[in-house]
């Protein structure tokens, strides 16, 4: 039977303080999330009863409704009766921020500026690595111009990949879009990329006799400079907001437009590509002095930074050694998670006698397999019976170590499910395909023979 997300909707509303304590409500791919104005009025308990809900979580600084794959559903039946809070912006006067700086406040900023667009993220990783596959497979060359523009597909995410991130920092950091993206603009443009190389005989460029320090490819694919020019602009915007209304519109977004771009270009873009080199040559050295129990740690805590969200802390850092070294390794060390998920969860629901059991682990199996999102298998069945949970973190880590030993590199975040295994053979090889095999199996034998039986369940 279909369920009621009308109903679902209601109680959750009601449940949370009613709509007069709902600042704003959105959604990622799991969880309903809400901004309250006080926390306190929520009735955890019976809003994690409800049928529907996975889990009830106080993360970044917002009120997480855990769904599960049908979290589109329920968003959809909230906003019905909320329309004026659908994807609300937190009102300037509201008390988001005014609590200082805290962990939950920059987790909550990464995942505003790296979540939304993570999809188009992949969708172009996944579209190069099929574009490389073909090559592999001798379908085209790499010489081809069919190459070329079907690269081009995937790669324009990556080139212009500050634009996309200066919108959703603007909306972070909550000032102009637009300036933003212009700034972005700035820095990517072609003859900015090309500059270090156009005055190198002379050099190097500078502005006003004042050196420029750029990256060889300029800042093309960066990451974090972007983030900090536009966390400048909100800065610099307001002081000119108090200019009088004639001189904000006629220059007002002129000076803050030239003022952060050319702040960054001088000041911010060297110093932070400078600290996150410094990141990417650190991680790097960690995993060559000792690659296995580094792989090890890294891929047994990843199922724990997913329990608090924490998990999308690590998105910049990989898209920055992407842009930065030209691979990432987190992503190859982390990649078991989804099946080994899975395999756990198979291992539950062949075990277990219970219908309710089985039919929870169904829909978590398809989840973590075909859809790549583990969120419900572990907050619906590993947290809860605690030892699978475990045994699956173990396992995890299986193929972390395996994977840094044999120095295992990706040129793109990919998507981990059963239907992107012929894409991750083809791009990450054969010794990472059997690490996560081997992660997989120990994950279901030991789940099945240790981890899991019926008399942990509380009868139905």
């Amino acid at each position: 039977m279909a369920r009621d997300w009308n109903k679902l909707a209601t109680d959750v509303i009601e449940l949370v303080g009613g709509e007069e304590n709902i600042t704003s409500v959105t959604h990622c791919v799991t969880r309903l999330r809400f901004r309250l104005k006080d926390e306190s009025k929520a009735d955890d308990q019976r809003i994690g009863q409800l049928e529907g809900v996975i889990q009830v979580m106080h993360a970044s600084g917002q009120y997480q409704v855990v769904i599960g794959n049908k979290v589109g559903d329920a968003y959809d039946a909230v906003v019905a009766q909320l329309p004026g809070l659908a994807g609300g912006e937190v009102a300037a006067d509201d008390e988001e921020g005014k609590g200082g700086f805290s962990l939950n406040a920059l987790f909550d900023i990464v995942s505003g500026i790296f979540v939304p667009f993570i999809g188009i993220f992949t969708a172009a990783g996944l579209t190069r690595a099929l574009v490389t596959m073909c090559v592999t497979l001798g379908l085209f060359a790499q010489e081809s111009s069919t190459y070329v523009i079907l690269n081009a597909i995937g790669d324009g995410v990556f080139q212009f990949l500050p634009i996309f991130i200066a919108r959703n920092a603007a909306k972070k950091f909550k000032c102009n879009e637009w300036i933003a993206m212009a700034v972005a603009a700035f820095l990517v443009v072609p003859s900015m990329v090309g500059l270090k190389d156009a005055f190198a005989e002379v050099g190097g460029p500078t502005l006003f006799g004042l050196p420029v320090i750029l990256p060889d490819s300029g800042y093309l694919q960066s990451v974090f400079p972007i983030i900090f020019a536009v966390y400048l602009q909100s800065w610099i915007e307001k002081p000119v907001s108090k200019m009088p209304q004639l001189a904000r519109d006629l220059v007002g977004n002129m000076i803050v437009l030239v003022c952060t771009s050319l702040i960054t270009l001088l000041v911010v873009g060297p110093v932070v590509n400078t600290v996150s080199g410094w990141i990417a040559a650190g991680l790097m050295a960690i995993l060559n002095v000792a690659p296995v129990i580094a792989g090890f740690l890294i891929a047994a805590l990843w199922p724990v930074l997913i329990i608090f969200g924490m998990h999308w802390g690590m998105i910049p850092i990989m898209i920055s050694n992407l842009m930065t070294l030209g691979y990432d390794v987190i992503g190859p060390i982390t990649n078991s998670t989804n099946y080994v998920v899975g395999a756990v969860v198979l291992a539950i629901l062949l075990k277990s006698k219970k219908q309710g059991v089985k039919a929870t682990a169904t829909e978590c199996l398809a989840s973590a397999w075909l859809g790549a999102i583990t969120e419900p298998a572990i907050y619906g069945l590993l947290l809860k019976f605690k030892r699978p949970f475990i045994a699956m973190a173990l396992s995890c880590g299986i193929c972390g170590a395996i994977t840094a030993a044999v120095g295992v590199h990706q040129v793109g975040i990919l998507t981990t499910s059963v239907l992107t295994l012929p894409i991750l053979a083809a791009n990450l090889g054969m010794p990472h395909m059997i690490a996560i095999a081997l992660a997989s199996i120990a994950g279901f034998v030991s789940t099945y023979l240790f981890a899991f039986d019926d008399s942990m369940v509380v009868d139905e």
